[in-house]
């Protein structure tokens, strides 16, 4: 059993219905501090976390993308097909913006004492990726002047490589910035638009809005990836230091922090918990994979790690 000395690594186990908790050692004020903050780290380091809101927007846009080709030309402007469109258009721009949200967050959660690129790589993509700006720019029409899917359209054309007849979501990129620039009655868009029409000087005027999306995503996943891999020294601490208390209380059963907390008349008690699951730490070690991965690196397995750096200053929190 656990008593009431204060905070204890234990398992607990459901048994016909009822819970066996045993204790296997106590643990110091240090030790619960450094569980707290791992645990907060651990369950936040998540890329499908932060990544899943854009890649569901998209797949969700794809396919209407995909039966926008399928569709009388009568339905495609008007209708239940249009209003799907349209919404399902806006809120994969928004999702952008919303990815770009998350990712800051995350920086700001981790506190690692290390400044994270994320910010400066976003201002970068919007300075120079053609995609990327593009998909800004038309999030900032759909907010302003909607809906941004009236500048999609359905052209027939040779596929290129195989001369193949081929229909496709198309946006005339350079005819669209150019007019969005010439409608803006704010000075500061119009430059932007500008900007934006200067990226894409030189490349085919018709942008498939598929390829469009697709590499902005992944221009979006790069910066991410980035990110999470500047963080892994803390993080491979984190799951490595959790791995093992895992290990120490494996024979018993799942492993938890526990502690007693008794109401003031001392009768009534319940259980404080912390739940040290492996799938927690596995779950961190397989974002860390997926982003070495998009960097052209082996896996954390396959790889020698430095040591890891002392604890970073987000310790002291004990959340």
């Amino acid at each position: 059993m656990i008593d009431d000395d204060g905070w204890a690594l234990g398992s607990w186990v459901k048994i016909d219905g009822g819970h066996t908790i045993t204790r296997a050692r106590g643990l110091s004020d240090e030790e619960c501090v450094r569980i707290r903050a791992s645990m907060r780290r651990l369950r936040g380091f998540s890329g499908h976390a932060i990544l899943g809101p854009l890649v569901d927007s998209l797949n969700q846009l794809t396919e209407t993308l995909d039966e926008m080709l399928t569709v009388a030309p009568s339905t495609f402007n008007h209708g239940a097909f249009r209003s799907r469109l349209n919404g399902r258009m806006s809120s994969a721009l928004t999702s952008f913006s919303g990815f770009r949200a998350a990712v800051e967050q995350h920086v700001r959660d981790l506190a690692l004492p290390t400044p994270s690129s994320a910010p400066e790589n976003f201002r970068t993509l919007y300075a120079s990726h053609p995609s990327y700006r593009l998909v800004h720019m038309l999030r900032n029409l759909d907010q302003h002047r909607p809906p941004a899917s009236a500048v999609l359209a359905v052209s027939k054309d040779e596929d290129p490589e195989t001369g193949a007849p081929r229909s496709r979501p198309t946006i005339d990129v350079l005819a669209t910035v150019e007019r969005c620039a010439a409608e803006s009655s704010n000075a500061k868009y119009r430059v932007q638009w500008e900007q934006c029409g200067a990226l894409w000087r030189g490349q085919a005027e018709l942008v498939d809005v598929r390829e469009l999306f697709r590499a902005a995503y992944a221009a979006c996943e790069t910066v991410l990836a980035a990110h999470l891999n500047e963080a892994e020294p803390w993080i491979l601490r984190d799951a490595y230091f959790i791995a093992g208390l895992v290990a120490e209380v494996e024979p018993l059963g799942s492993a938890h922090a526990l502690r007693v907390a008794r109401d003031e008349s001392g009768k009534m008690a319940n259980i404080e918990d912390i739940h040290l699951s492996a799938l927690t730490f596995g779950e961190a070690l397989a974002t860390l994979d997926a982003a070495r991965r998009i960097l052209g690196k082996c896996s954390v397995a396959e790889d020698d790690p430095s040591p890891a750096p002392a604890d970073p200053a987000s310790t002291r929190s004990t959340g």
